[in-house]
């Protein structure tokens, strides 16, 4: 089976792994925030900011390929609406480039964020809201992560075993659409049905509470740099 590269994370030595999971989260946040009323000249500091960190955590985005085709097309579909809506070149280049630099942050978060750290230092701040399993809640979450690579990957396998029969989708587009679906949907129910029995073998209990990732100086050095920059932004703004 094909394994897409997208939306799965890599185990690595770098600065961004290292730091907590919720402090990345917050940061994705507000940067995200920040960036639905910034200028062309804050959005493309922030997207800078992304390709330095990029380039720091070696993000394979050269090898995501057709994993990117619907990004992409995305990005057709936001130039064509923001032109149609007599946006101005810098407008239409500052809506693209927004959009580009929230989803290579969530690719960043991704690449250096396991899921079930990413769960756990979430049910630490779940589990204090009354009548909240937070452990329980986080669980659902560390499931819901770990199933959005996987439809990536069904997706790349499904399309390279159709490649590899010579199905192509000019010929009858409405049913090789309606017949890929299908494939997808069933092959997403099978791999998850396997999870569920692996998970059922080992006994796993969702109200256990786990170790969580701990906090370090490098997270408060990270949101302070992040509040500078938004501070920066919205000053200049």
């Amino acid at each position: 089976m094909a394994q897409a590269l997208i939306f799965h994370y890599r185990d690595q030595n770098t600065i961004l792994h290292r730091i907590n999971p919720l402090s990345k989260i917050l940061t994705l946040l507000l940067l995200c925030s920040t960036l639905f009323s910034t200028s062309l000249y804050g959005t493309l500091i922030i997207f800078s900011i992304t390709i330095i960190m990029m380039i720091i955590t070696k993000l394979p985005i050269f090898k995501y390929g057709k994993e990117l085709t619907f990004f992409i097309i995305i990005s057709l579909i936001i130039i064509l609406t923001s032109y149609l809506s007599d946006k101005t070149f810098f407008e239409i280049i500052n809506s693209v480039l927004k959009f580009i630099t929230a989803i290579l942050m969530s690719f960043l978060l991704a690449d250096s964020s396991d899921p079930s750290d990413i769960a756990r230092s979430l049910a630490k701040v779940i589990d204090k809201i009354p009548f909240i399993n937070g452990w329980r809640f986080a669980s659902h979450i560390e499931l819901t992560l770990m199933c959005i690579p996987l439809i990536f990957d069904v997706s790349e396998s499904i399309s390279e075993t159709r490649i590899a029969r010579l199905e192509i989708i000019k010929k009858h587009p409405i049913k090789y659409i309606i017949n890929y679906c299908i494939s997808l949907i069933d092959n997403l129910l099978y791999k998850v049905d396997e999870i569920a029995y692996a998970l059922d073998s080992r006994g796993y209990n969702p109200d256990i509470e786990r170790e969580t990732q701990k906090y370090s100086y490098r997270d408060l050095i990270f949101i302070f740099f992040v509040f500078i920059i938004i501070g920066a932004l919205i000053y200049v703004r």
